[in-house]
């Protein structure tokens, strides 16, 4: 199984030179999680910006906005190197590749008055190009009457395939995908043992009926072993109810209208159609504005004999909702990326298009993620899908892609930081003997001293932290190397942020009262407790608690200090808690 190994970027936007290690398997949701500001949207603009031939940066596009710097993306697929710069895109004839973004662009508007000019900032929906060059209409060359012809004396066999067939846009669809064309101009393999086939036939007597009787006693298995023939017709009964012998009969039929000079065209078109129709209907089932959005038809350029593309024209910003214009946008793009994808190997980049969706949108969302790659699957090719975010799918319960498909990379992974001492405390927290003390001495504050020494010894815990006030003194002291910019440990941080929120809770209260805030179970409850008695907790306190909250209860199998580290890194999360302190 191919896998996507790593990715390098150079002088790209923000990323001035950075590799990534990724180890993504092919046909799973690929996840590359960064902060905002880290340069997720320069991978998205290194891919966008791919030609046939080079890898061409728009002037806003270069690193600090410096034409020099000579831009680079190489990816490591399968320990094979691929590389795109301004002289050359090594990955374009391996790879498809698309990328998803958000509509939304800035524009101004000038208005001169006389010797001086304003401009007005707005901001508008892009069109989306949804076909690029709608092809001629051209429609199938058949002729029931003429194929009888062709066929011979017993081409009243023949049925015709005009509206059962030609016309099934979902059939043609089908056919494109699953079907090479090229083999049915073959003569030794297909058309000189075809003739022989209509030959035979030409050579019995009877009815339809009986003729038809007649093929599948002595005929249908000489036409099994054309493997061509075969293919074409097992594809027909699969999407018709037609028996076996009006399958292969109609498969000679549609061989000849491939064998037409006219038919790759007119298949163009019919995928056109089937796709317009397509595109339709799923804007339509998403659209939940008051605006009817559909596709539409427009000249390239004013130029009298121009050809046409295929877009999607929005509303203004304030007449459609955020999630909807998102949504929208995103079906419409995933749809233009299928079209797109016709190699083997495929890449499609989403940059951050669903952070903002709300839970319905969300689930729509992956739910057409989903359905590509199991289209991916069946049809034997491969397809990266790589989500770009801001967002911890980890901490979402509507982010539902199945856990053990999706495939989590932390881009701010600190290597400096990749473990914890403390995490042999929460790893044993359960520990039959010892969980009762633990967790209401070490895992949450308590006025008195307890001291574990023998079972931290035989849990293979560091000795100086048996006590548990001494045990308060060292993460306290991990939280002020944090906020001192030196090296710290992650997990105690967790620990100090709720010893010290419960500890300033309890040393509020009148006396009469901490007897029962110890006894109560959990940091939240604990600061609910002291609201009913009256005691002003800071909104802080609660605001913390998505950091402290969820990684002090042990979970097998998890990057416990990437994604927390990249939320104590954060400016804002980094200020509350110097406030708290």
């Amino acid at each position: 199984m191919s896998k996507l190994n790593s990715l390098e970027i150079e002088n790209v936007k923000g990323i001035s030179n950075k590799s990534f290690n990724l180890n993504f398997f092919p046909n799973k949701p690929c996840i590359l999680v960064a902060p905002n500001g880290f340069g997720k949207s320069s991978i998205a603009c290194a891919f966008k910006s791919l030609k046939s031939n080079k890898l061409e940066l728009k002037d806003d596009d270069f690193h600090t906005g410096i034409a020099t710097l000579k831009p680079r993306l190489k990816i490591e697929v399968d320990s094979v190197y691929y590389e795109a710069d301004s002289t050359k895109n090594e990955l374009y004839s391996n790879f498809d590749y698309f990328v998803i973004n958000s509509p939304i662009v800035a524009k101004a508007k000038k208005t001169n008055f006389g010797s001086f000019t304003t401009a007005t900032a707005s901001l508008s929906v892009d069109t989306i190009e949804l076909v690029s060059t709608i092809p001629d209409k051209v429609e199938f060359k058949y002729s029931l009457s003429e194929n009888k012809t062709w066929f011979g004396c017993n081409g009243k066999v023949l049925n015709s395939i005009e509206r059962t067939i030609l016309k099934d846009l979902e059939f043609v669809y089908f056919l494109s995908k699953k079907i090479d064309f090229s083999l049915f101009n073959k003569k030794t393999s297909f058309i000189n043992p075809v003739n022989n086939i209509i030959v035979e036939i030409n050579n019995i007597n009877g009815t339809q009926q009986e003729l038809k009787e007649q093929i599948a006693d002595s005929i249908l298995p000489k036409m099994i072993l054309i493997q061509d023939l075969k293919n074409l017709a097992e594809l027909i009964k699969t999407c018709s109810s037609k028996d076996e012998v009006d399958s292969y009969l109609d498969a000679i039929q549609l061989a000849r209208v491939v064998q037409d000079s006219s038919f790759s065209k007119a298949l163009s078109y019919a995928i056109y159609c089937r796709d317009r129709i397509f595109f339709d209907k799923l804007i339509s089932a998403v659209n939940s504005t008051r605006h009817s959005l559909k596709a539409k038809e427009v000249k390239k350029t004013k130029a009298k004999n121009s050809k046409k593309k295929l877009i999607v024209e929005f509303p203004k910003v304030s007449s459609i909702s955020n999630g909807q214009r998102d949504i929208i946008s995103f079906v419409s793009q995933i749809q233009k990326a299928k079209n797109r994808f016709k190699k083997k190997l495929c890449i499609l980049i989403i940059d951050e298009i669903f952070d903002y969706l709300d839970d319905a949108n969300l689930v729509s969302f992956q739910y057409y993620i989903t359905k590509l790659i199991e289209e991916f699957k069946e049809q034997g090719r491969t397809l990266y899908p790589v989500l770009l975010t801001h967002l911890d799918p980890n901490y979402f319960n509507h982010f539902c892609f199945n856990k053990h498909k999706m495939q989590i990379n932390y881009l701010a992974r600190d290597p400096s930081k990749v473990s914890s001492d403390y995490l042999c405390l929460v790893k044993n927290r359960d520990d039959d003997v010892i969980k009762d003390d633990l967790s209401k001495y070490f895992f949450h504050y308590h006025p008195d001293n307890k001291d574990l020494e023998s079972d931290f010894l035989r849990l293979g815990i560091k000795k100086a932290w048996c006590q548990s006030k001494e045990f308060y003194n060292n993460i306290h002291d991990e939280v002020k190397n944090y906020l001192q910019g030196i090296k710290y440990d992650p997990i105690a941080v967790l620990f100090g942020l709720r010893i010290k929120i419960e500890e300033s809770a309890y040393n509020q209260l009148p006396t009469c009262d901490r007897p029962e805030f110890i006894t109560t179970h959990k940091t939240k409850r604990k600061l609910e407790f002291c609201a009913e008695k009256g005691i002003n907790i800071d909104e802080i306190n609660y605001l913390l608690g998505l950091i402290y909250n969820d990684d002090l209860h042990w979970r097998p199998n998890r990057d416990y200090i990437t994604p927390l580290v990249s939320k104590l890194e954060n400016i804002t999360i980094k200020q509350m808690i110097r406030e708290l302190y």
